[in-house]
């Protein structure tokens, strides 16, 4: 739908209802959600756009139009409020602008740049956005590639005109290059003219139809920087040791006989490894390995990630490497191979109401949906990508069964997360541990993966171990599978011991330890303050603290060496900060962790939050401690739960033992009144209900949270400090530690 502005504020005005029944049509979005937003917004750009110099500009609407509202970046790079098409000096430009309809008053400069501090908390600055929008159009959009089309962006507050604060320090320069304005009389008769007069001037309804049906489509020239950079030791955030070569190498040769083939055939590969085999900085190498090398065809090379955690961090990581920005749009998120995103599909299925079944009909549903709309958005399209490589694998949802249903983030009624990566793909790489896997929806087993690769015709089924690799916990693959026996992972049988090869019961198994001197014979449990070094054997240095405090005090010690470290615990607090502006000041038996002890009788108290998200899905914090955050100012302010430390790694970590996991007698049992992790909320919920403690709920749920704990046992790279709650489990880790 084609519009000149002048035509467009007549329709605002004298027939808005006609134009959102237009707008309905030619966006194929029918939901009421969506006419409540354009009746509210509308209007606002009409007052923003009213000036003289804009009549001439030409609007289009929906699929195709100089004016796209929420138009949606190719390959998930997000969803921009308003772009502007046309050209300047007879070359295409764009326009990005972000649209605030926000009470801005007495907001204030945030920590950092790109963060303001509104209404007592901490709030993305929009300029920012923005600048995510251009450089993501600038990078990955296919017409703005071909065209050399020019990108700019800016922001209107349509609410408050009192948004000065937002161009202070540490934003100046920020707001200099994505400037803001308002709805003011000033703003839209000066400033806002002047800005577009430098930038889009002229309509160019070729170029604005072109964009529109853009995709996503990597600049070579850019991932190669990009890749350079991570694969140069000394820049690279992905620096690969010791026998994470030999996997590397091993992992590369499998890839990149794949990619060389003189005819591409659709291909799988599946590389499984414990934790600390080096799987993430293994998938960032392949990754650059293959942008560097000539002799790849050209398409997308990407690497998909698997949670919000997972790929704030990885887009962090790859940002970082590469200096001219842009690198974040290397990341994608698994959500995105979706057909159609969850909006989408909510219109289509108000418009067929009985087209649609329910999820484990999926390939029912598909069907239905290649009929009905088969244009299937940028990022999900078949063979799309010519390389997705998958970290973290095992988190993936397959809404085959019950806990893969629900609201994740994508339309589950289409299907599996890996069939669509498989079939968007001509070569997929799964790095797994499945064992990793530890919340409700993350359920897809290689099983899954080797009867889809069937079913989508794939002709090479390619699997690699990595078992044996450790290059987290001090290189000790001894003590990774001491964790395995001792949380009762092991698929080792009971055995029996002698004296001097001592074996300690762990439920359904023993572990079989090296031998120990009679001198060395356990002990009563140590429950001192100042920490004592328990194993041996292990190269790790392991500490076990009567208190928090005094933990914490140990961990000190090792960042003035100059050693990163971060506290750890499963979720056996309630999270009790989320939402909470300003979480790092509220007093501490306000916080998520009080926790009382004495010091020669003297009761005093310990405190901490949870790891705090300053914009909502943002783990960058906590992880990496970038400049102007709190865990920069102190890396233990915060504790980090198995979601958001899984598949990263800490010098030292300070692991507080729960309640939720407790050893009684000879096994190990759940307490489910301490698990508070939202996502085993059905598994936690049916054991409550379970009468019996050998219940099915409770032997899932036990499962669970020994995973949970797998993963945060194994993220230390020299030292693991423990404060253990319970004092009998205290007693079984010390003497369990001592017989290594």
């Amino acid at each position: 739908m084609l519009l000149k502005l002048a035509e467009f504020r007549n329709r605002i005005e004298s027939d808005i209802d006609g134009l959102i029944l237009d707008l309905k049509q030619s966006t194929q979005r029918f939901g009421f959600g969506e006419e409540q937003s354009w009746r509210t917004s509308l209007p606002k750009v009409s007052k923003a756009f009213s000036d003289k110099s804009f009549e001439n500009l030409d609007l289009f609407f929906g699929s195709n139009g100089n004016l796209a509202l929420e138009y949606r970046m190719p390959g998930g790079g997000g969803w921009a409020d308003l772009v502007l098409l046309g050209q300047h000096r007879k070359k295409p430009s764009a326009v990005v602008v972000e649209l605030k309809d926000w009470i801005t008053r007495g907001d204030v400069p945030g920590c950092g740049e790109g963060l303001m501090e509104r209404h007592g908390r901490s709030e993305g600055h929009p300029s920012d956005q923005v600048r995510g929008y251009v450089e993501w159009c600038q990078n990955y959009h296919s017409v703005v590639h071909d065209r050399a089309a020019s990108l700019h962006g800016c922001v209107i507050f349509t609410r408050d005109p009192y948004y000065q604060a937002y161009g202070l320090p540490p934003n100046d320069g920020l707001t200099r290059d994505y400037p803001c304005f308002s709805t003011d009389q000033h703003d839209i008769a000066t400033r806002l003219p002047e800005f577009f007069k430098t930038r889009l001037s002229e309509p160019d309804r070729d170029f604005a139809e072109a964009f529109e049906k853009g995709v996503y489509k990597q600049s070579r020239g850019l991932i190669r920087q990009i890749g350079e950079q991570i694969l140069n030791p000394k820049r690279s955030p992905f620096v690969l040791i010791e026998n994470q070569r030999m996997a590397f190498a091993l992992v590369k040769a499998t890839v990149a006989s794949a990619v060389a083939q003189r005819r591409l055939k659709k291909t799988v590969i599946l590389i499984e490894g414990p934790p600390g085999s080096g799987k993430s900085a293994v998938a960032a190498n392949v990754w650059a390995s293959l942008s560097v090398d000539p002799r790849v065809p050209e398409g997308n090379i990407v690497v998909a990630t698997t949670s919000a955690s997972q790929s704030s961090n990885w887009r962090y990581l790859f940002s970082r490497a590469a200096d001219a920005g842009g690198g974040a749009g290397v990341v994608a998120a698994a959500t995105g191979y979706t057909p159609i995103h969850t909006t989408q599909f909510g219109s289509l299925r108000e418009r067929f109401p009985t087209a649609f079944k329910k999820a484990v009909h999926w390939r029912d549903n598909l069907r239905m949906l290649r009929s009905l709309a088969p244009e299937f958005r940028s990022g999900s399209k078949d063979d799309e990508f010519l390389v997705s490589i998958v970290d973290e694998a095992h988190a993936l949802i397959n809404p085959e069964h019950v806990e893969g249903v629900g609201q994740h983030g994508f339309a589950t009624a289409f299907g599996p997360q890996a069939y669509h990566i498989m079939r968007s793909s001509v070569i997929s790489v799964f790095l797994m541990d499945v064992r990793q896997g530890f919340r409700d929806q993350e359920n897809t087993t290689i099983l899954d993966l080797k009867r889809w690769a069937g079913e989508l015709g794939v002709e090479v089924f390619e699997e690699v171990s990595l078992a044996g690799n450790q290059f987290r916990c001090a290189g000790s693959k001894e003590y990774t599978d001491w964790v395995e026996a001792f949380l009762g992972l092991s698929p080792q049988e009971p055995n029996t011991a002698t004296p001097k090869e001592p074996s300690i019961g762990i439920g359904s198994g023993a572990y079989q330890g090296a031998p120990v001197l009679a001198a060395e014979a356990p002990q009563a449990a140590y429950s001192g303050r100042d920490g004592r070094k328990i194993s041996r054997l292990f190269p790790l240095e392991i500490k076990l603290f009567g208190d928090p405090a005094q933990l914490e005090v140990a961990l000190r010690e090792q960042i003035a060496k100059g050693n990163t470290v971060r506290l750890l615990a499963s979720y056996g607090r309630k999270w009790r900060t989320k939402g909470v502006p300003l979480p790092h000041n509220i007093p501490g038996h306000l916080k998520d962790f009080d926790e009382p002890y004495t010091v020669d009788g003297e009761a005093r108290r310990w405190s901490k939050i949870w790891n705090f998200l300053p914009k909502p899905s943002d783990y960058t914090h906590f992880i990496q401690a970038p400049l102007g955050s709190k865990m920069f100012e102190d890396p233990l302010s915060e504790v980090g739960c198995p979601y958001v430390v899984r598949g990263f790694d800490f010098d030292y970590v300070g692991l507080l033992w729960l309640s939720d996991l407790k050893w009684r007698g000879n096994r190990w049992v759940i307490d489910t009144e301490h698990v508070f992790e939202s996502g085993v909320k059905r598994l936690t919920s049916a054991a409550r209900n379970e009468a019996e403690q050998e219940g099915p709920a409770h032997l899932a749920l036990l499962r669970a949270t020994q995973e949970a704990y797998r993963i945060l046992l194994t993220r230390p790279l020299k030292g693991l400090y423990i404060w253990c709650e319970d004092p009998e489990t205290r007693l079984h880790l010390e003497m369990s530690l001592k017989m290594t």
